[in-house]
């Protein structure tokens, strides 16, 4: 798992419009490859069941990671620009996702589809 730096801090907690996503709401954008921006970390937080989080491979290392997290686990990292997908595996899983950054890094402009 990916180790987030020391000294970020939360700008925004997705969804925005409800407690946590399920196996059913999770927005399509999520299922699918995607990345956040450059200096952008996420935390995936499951709050019950269990979720698949895949980060893809890239040049310098193409390994696939796989974790199957659960609140038992820890928390899945996401790396700034680098492509990773979630998808459920319990019927109950609910689940947040934190962005985070470094203080004084400017403002952040983020198109989240379905977020």
């Amino acid at each position: 798992m990916p180790i987030m730096p020391d000294g970020m801090v939360n700008y925004s907690t997705v969804p925005a419009n409800a407690d946590a996503f399920t196996a059913t709401t999770i927005p399509k954008g999520l299922l699918k490859d995607h990345s956040t921006k450059k200096g952008t970390w996420g935390i995936i937080r499951v709050l019950q069941g269990k979720l698949e989080y895949v980060i893809e491979g890239r040049e310098s290392d193409p390994c696939l990671l796989l974790f199957a997290l659960s609140p038992e686990v820890d928390v899945g990292i996401i790396e700034p620009e680098r492509k990773h997908h979630v998808k459920a595996l319990t019927e109950d899983v609910e689940f947040v996702v934190e962005f985070h950054r470094l203080p004084d890094t400017g403002p952040v402009e983020e198109e989240r589809e379905g977020l």
